[in-house]
């Protein structure tokens, strides 16, 4: 008499298997969001000190600051981030600006300040 030994899974060794992967793909996909948040906190953090080095350029060679990004030589933004630039007058020249960055998918918000008071930083990091 044969018998018969047919390949496959128990119903038992598939749900193991499922759990096992629904555990582990419980603990990355939070742990891939906040790498990406990370990410995209760089991302506005550098794109924040480059229109900053891009006020002081214009500076240079204007002898006040804009308000304006597109008036900035070589100023190009990546997709998304939004960046406002506040520029502070003082009679007719802007002596100081306050350049805000942000992005969608970041957890933090970036406020770049030329002229800070003694002892603070000129990037601030907020929620």
């Amino acid at each position: 008499m044969a018998t018969r030994h047919e390949g496959g899974f128990t119903l038992l060794e598939l749900l193991v298997v499922v759990s096992i992967v629904g555990i582990l793909a419980s603990i990355a996909i939070p742990q891939y969001a906040s790498y990406r948040a990370r990410g995209f906190d760089s991302i506005v953090e550098s794109q924040v000190r480059h229109v900053a080095t891009g006020e002081e350029a214009y500076f240079a060679s204007n002898s006040t600051y804009s308000n304006d990004i597109n008036s900035l030589d070589g100023m190009v933004l990546e997709e998304d981030v939004e960046i406002t630039i506040s520029a502070g007058n003082s009679g007719d020249i802007a002596s100081s600006f306050r350049i805000h960055g942000l992005h969608p998918q970041a957890s933090h918000e970036y406020d770049w300040v030329s002229d800070p008071l003694p002892g603070e930083p000129n990037l601030v990091i907020s929620d």
